[in-house]
């Protein structure tokens, strides 16, 4: 008969409990919902699932579609549960191949030829950096066709040999959602709506019921699914050397241009995203060397705050 109440994060868009709290096995939940429209929603009751931990999560060289990379896989322990869904989040470093010494500024402009000097400050280049991102769509296993009583060999991502997130280290951390039937059945259906193999056999988008319904208007049809999962972790780490690959290639083109402080370098800088390098001096000029931006602080597209649970 306890009641844990949520308030939403507003930077995230979550709704967090007010109080920490384990959901233990044996036990209904029920979901409640109160809008500001004055709009109630329950959910049935559900069970905490059969607790099942991740056994091992582990890459291997592979080839997909003809492309030759790495397969991640994760394989559980054993236990009572058949249904499972995956997430994982990639984190990867990055090293910049040309890294700035220096800032800039325009000086000394003459509108009558154009011409102008570049005055370069020094500066500490933002060289390595930290990128991540998250799994998208579905990914469910069932051993419930099987006389195992585990996941085994399942595939989580693949990743081309020539993948830029290869090239200093690479890290993935799996979490394994242990589901119930019912739960296993409305995400699998909303997969099968989602994503289609065939142009000529697409799932049609629909409403998918769920367990949710209004205790006000019991016709209005609630999309979504309260559930209860035992949630598994684990993290691990690799780079393309493990596997004998060659180095893989920036994602950006880096070579070098040389230019006179013209308008064209203004507009290289300020509107196509160049970065200076380096200079020599030519009729007291300076001869500017500039790459493109990616190619010299990783800030630009990425964070240079490494993660607390990176590991080199």
């Amino acid at each position: 008969g306890r009641v844990f109440e949520f308030s939403e994060d507003l930077g995230t868009g979550q709704y967090l409990s007010n109080e920490a709290f384990q959901a233990v096995p044996g036990v209904g939940y029920t979901l409640k919902i109160s809008t500001q429209n004055g709009k109630s929603y329950c959910s049935k009751q559900v069970l905490l699932p059969p607790v099942v931990d991740i056994e091992r999560v582990y890459p291997e060289q592979g080839l997909e579609g003809g492309i030759e990379g790495i397969q991640v896989f994760v394989d559980s322990k054993e236990g009572e549960a058949k249904y499972f869904r995956y997430e994982f989040e990639s984190t990867y470093k990055i090293k910049v191949p040309k890294p700035s010494d220096w800032d800039w500024s325009i000086e000394d402009y003459d509108f009558r030829t154009g011409f102008y000097d570049i005055k370069l400050t020094p500066r500490k280049p933002e060289t390595v950096c930290y990128s991540s991102y998250r799994s998208a769509g579905i990914l469910q296993s069932s051993t419930a066709e099987f006389a195992q009583k585990r996941v085994f060999h399942y595939p989580i991502l693949f990743l081309s040999k020539v993948d830029f997130a290869l090239r200093e280290r690479y890290s993935i951390e799996v979490k394994q959602y242990v589901q119930s039937l019912e739960a296993y059945t409305f995400f699998r259906t909303l997969n099968e709506l989602g994503v289609s193999t065939s142009v000529l056999s697409q799932g049609q988008p629909g409403f998918v019921p769920g367990n949710l319904e209004s205790l006000m208007e019991p016709d209005e049809k609630v999309m979504g699914f309260f559930e209860v999962s035992a949630v598994s972790k684990k993290r691990i780490y690799f780079n393309y050397k493990d596997f004998g690959f060659e180095f893989p290639p920036y994602f950006e083109d880096c070579t070098r241009e040389k230019i006179l402080p013209t308008a064209t370098l203004i507009d290289k800088l300020e509107r196509q995203g160049y970065q200076i390098h380096d200079y020599e001096t030519a009729d007291a000029y300076k001869l500017l060397h500039i790459y493109k931006e990616a190619c010299t602080d990783c800030t630009t597209f990425s964070s240079n705050i490494k993660p607390d649970f990176w590991e080199e």
